[in-house]
């Protein structure tokens, strides 16, 4: 072997060495890069969870403030509801005591109801359809006529024809209202059954 060959040789095994050294260096900072990759993506997913996690409290929060309000408009219904049974009993009660006259002294002539004059504290209206209602000015009871519908008995509804024809020919000085008359095909019925809940008031 030449010398040449020699001094060759010891230079590609000194090079050698040099690219081995190169090559595991590269491949620890590759190593490095797939590490802090997989770190990188790891995290991503950590934040992916914990976003979805927050979206679903934020959804379980959004259900329970809409359960609570349906909760609280049925509450209030329901106080509401009873309110108003209560005001019509007190309403009832108060005009089944009062004997829609005018007059009367103290506290049964002006709470109590209880009128001595001859002529009774009414309003009467008469409606388009020829309808005449009767208000009583102390006690807000409305007379008008009365819808077969609402009674599940022939006497009841007579019963309630014959009050509505009393409280009609009610004697009182107050001038009846009206308004301009006109008449329906079915003779009415329909209007009455339209404004069956509606009164004077």
């Amino acid at each position: 072997m030449s010398e040449l060959e020699k001094i060759a040789g010891q230079q590609a095994g000194a090079s050698a060495p040099k690219e081995t050294k190169q090559n595991t260096k590269k491949l620890t900072e590759l190593e490095a890069l797939q590490l802090e990759t997989a770190r990188l993506e790891l995290e991503a997913k950590q934040l992916e969870i914990k976003e979805r996690k927050a979206h679903l409290e934020d959804l379980q929060e959004q259900l329970a403030d809409r359960e609570l309000k349906r909760e609280s408009k049925r509450q209030r219904s329901i106080t509401n509801g009873a309110t108003l049974n209560q005001l019509a009993a007190i309403d009832e009660a108060n005009q089944r005591r009062c004997n829609h006259r005018k007059g009367g002294n103290g506290a049964q002539g002006v709470v109590g109801g209880h009128g001595d004059d001859s002529q009774y504290a009414v309003i009467k209206h008469t409606f388009a359809n020829g309808d005449m209602w009767v208000r009583c000015l102390r006690c807000g009871k409305t007379w008008k006529p009365p819808v077969r519908s609402l009674f599940t008995k022939e006497e009841e509804f007579l019963k309630a024809v014959a009050a509505y024809e009393t409280a009609v020919n009610f004697q009182t000085r107050n001038v009846p209202s009206g308004s301009v008359q006109f008449r329906f095909s079915d003779n009415g019925a329909y209007y009455r059954e339209v404004t069956k809940n509606s009164t004077l008031r």
